[in-house]
């Protein structure tokens, strides 16, 4: 199961395909189709149906996809989701938590951050990492066997400017994988963490084009040169690091924190 997988260009879609092509069967999750949009976020490719698009699209080279929709802060969508992830495959073998808050309101100086848009970015974040272990977790000790792979951010490492929300969340997920992994850890069940930096993803372009006084590919070209590798990250990478840890490889690795940043930068 993998959330956090309506838009085209993200995270979840390229980590689905990935672990689809390997012939693992995935179960594709978002809030809306096409995933929920943030401030400022471009306008979206309109041939792109989102959840359903990826499904026929892993279908089309014969891999095995099921979509499923729900609010991942809500207890009762992220069992309900994991009911039919059940229902269709028997088990869950594999959680990746990838999905995110949409960023809004919570990005800015604490005094004008509203209580409710911190409480949005938690509960997605933070407490929807905790719901979908807790319901996925019998189905892997059942059979002694699982990989979580928890999707932080490396603003949970450190701090960024008018991200405390974010920043907060993101350590929280961290803070979680490396608690969990040791409850379940005698049990063939391993918890780890990846925490992309600057990933050319919609996150990425929504944040760029908060400036008002450039253009997003000025933005980005500049963001770039404080990169150590000089550029910007793909979702096809984050997906690869993912997939080390969703996979057999990563056995005896668990607790552990991953970030994918190129060598390091603000995140997208």
């Amino acid at each position: 199961m993998i959330t956090g997988c309506g838009k085209a260009e993200g995270i979840g879609c390229a980590t689905a395909r990935l672990l689809a092509a390997s012939g693992i069967a995935v179960v594709v999750a978002d809030i809306e189709a096409r995933g929920a949009a943030s401030d400022n976020e471009p306008i979206r490719n309109t041939e792109w149906q989102g959840l359903d698009s990826l499904v026929n699209e892993i279908q089309s080279k014969g891999g095995k996809a099921i979509a499923v929709r729900g609010d991942i802060s809500s207890e009762e969508d992220t069992e309900q989701m994991v009911r039919a992830a059940m229902h269709q495959f028997g088990r869950v073998d594999i959680l990746v938590n990838n999905a995110g808050a949409p960023h809004g309101l919570d990005r800015g100086d604490i005094e004008g951050v509203p209580v409710s848009a911190w409480d949005r970015v938690m509960e997605i974040n933070a407490r929807g990492a905790f719901l979908l272990c807790r319901a996925v977790i019998p189905s892997m000790r059942a059979r002694k066997w699982g990989r979580i792979v928890n999707v932080s951010s490396v603003a949970g490492l450190m701090g960024f400017p008018y991200r405390g929300a974010y920043s907060a969340s993101k350590a929280a997920v961290i803070g979680f994988t490396r608690s969990l992994a040791i409850d379940v850890a005698a049990e063939g069940i391993t918890v780890n963490a990846i925490c992309p930096g600057s990933i050319l993803t919609a996150r990425a372009l929504s944040t760029a084009k908060r400036n008002n006084t450039s253009t997003v590919d000025d933005v980005l070209k500049a963001r770039a040169l404080t990169i150590p590798m000089k550029r910007h990250g793909n979702a096809d990478e984050v997906a690869a690091a993912i997939a080390f840890f969703a996979s057999p490889s990563s056995s005896y690795v668990t607790g552990q924190t991953l970030a994918v940043d190129g060598g390091g930068l603000p995140p997208g």
